[in-house]
């Protein structure tokens, strides 16, 4: 192990985690995967108390954290047009070329996040934030957007599979 001194070393906190909500963001980086014909848009919270939220140590070295995808394949066209133009209404001037995607990068765009409960490969259930849908960033201030419900994808474990017994003659007492 690498010797340092831990003396002067201060201790991290886990960071304040994001309400599901509508959020003005800031399209700050945008990756192109050919081979599934869509976009990995990472995005950061442009206004409002949560501005820069993704800013950190932690939000620089994992997008995955702060990314989404639109898929452009023949069968999501309209989606990803409904996509572009919620961008370039939120963008006064904007227009996409429908060729470069990194023009999108920097560009502002609504989005309304919700919480999603899974369980892990672990088998621990955990929560995480997923952009649910995406608005013109007007709309956003407005406040015209819902929030939706949280999404609950866990698996729910059969009693033979969480090892809980089903007889009274397992119990040890």
């Amino acid at each position: 192990m690498k010797i340092k001194n831990w003396e002067i070393i201060e201790e991290s906190t886990p960071g304040e985690k994001l309400p599901a909500g509508g959020y003005v963001a800031t399209i700050v980086n945008v990756e192109d995967v050919p081979s599934k014909e869509y976009l990995w848009i990472v995005y950061d919270i442009k206004e409002g108390e949560h501005a820069g939220h993704y800013s950190d140590d932690f939000g620089k070295n994992n997008a995955w954290a702060h990314r989404f995808t639109r898929s452009y394949k023949d069968s999501a066209e309209g989606m990803f047009k409904a996509f572009v133009n919620r961008v370039e209404e939120s963008n006064r001037g904007f227009k996409w070329d429908g060729r470069d995607e990194r023009q999108f990068v920097g560009k502002e765009l609504g989005v309304v996040l919700q919480k999603r409960m899974y369980t892990n490969e672990k088998g621990d259930d955990k929560e995480a934030l997923e952009v649910r849908s995406v608005y013109a960033s007007q709309d956003i201030r407005n406040g015209d957007f819902k929030v939706p419900d949280p999404r609950d994808v866990r698996e729910k474990l059969t009693v033979a599979e969480s090892g809980a017994s089903t007889s009274y003659e397992d119990v040890p007492f």
